[in-house]
């Protein structure tokens, strides 16, 4: 994720995520690399900050336009920066579907850029 995106851009986010409460022991930093948990059914939004419009909301239901693909190093997407208005603020939110409980859980965190 960079913080400035140019309207120009065809930017590719790639997502890492692991085990929740994963606490690796001091041999599995030293002598492993890390690997990512794949979502097979990850989705993503984008708002702008200022008055929280959602420019690219979820598409969780029938429509699945923001599923996020995956390949052996993890999720991502791709974003058409074009589609966004310069001099402005996004985030983007994360979701996955959690099988057990048969629903979309959003994440808390959120990862923001600028459109020049």
């Amino acid at each position: 994720l960079k913080s400035i995106y140019s309207k120009n851009e065809q930017a590719r986010f790639r997502i890492y995520t692991r085990q929740k409460d994963w606490n690796p022991t001091i041999y599995t930093k030293a002598s492993t690399e890390t690997k990512t948990l794949i979502i097979d059914s990850g989705s993503y939004s984008v708002y702008r900050i200022i008055d929280e419009l959602d420019v690219i909301p979820y598409g969780t239901g029938s429509l699945l336009h923001t599923q996020m693909s995956y390949d052996v190093s993890g999720n991502y997407f791709d974003l058409d920066m074009g589609i966004f208005e310069p001099g402005y603020a996004y985030a983007i939110r994360l979701a996955y579907y959690n099988g057990s409980i048969g629903s979309w859980v959003e994440q808390p965190e959120t990862f923001k850029f600028r459109v020049e």
